[in-house]
């Protein structure tokens, strides 16, 4: 199992739709608003990385709304 968090920056007053967008995702676990550089922080899990990438790169970076993400790989 592989896990990271995704930092997302989004625009301004969208998080609520981004975060009902991001659950609905298979592999995201959690999805909260956060206060800081980034607006909402991801949890994910997938089989592999290859997964992890897939969902990420496929999904999360293309839901509406969403400017920038940064991922952090649990190890």
């Amino acid at each position: 199992m592989t896990k990271a968090f995704v930092a997302i920056h989004c625009e301004t007053g969208k998080e609520p739709q981004v975060i009902k967008k991001l659950a609905e995702i298979r592999g995201v676990k959690n999805a909260m608003g956060v206060l800081g550089l980034y607006d909402i922080i991801v949890e994910i899990e997938a089989d592999d990385s290859m997964t992890l990438d897939k969902i990420i790169t496929q999904h999360v970076r293309k839901v509406h709304h969403v400017l920038s993400t940064m991922t952090l790989i649990v190890v």
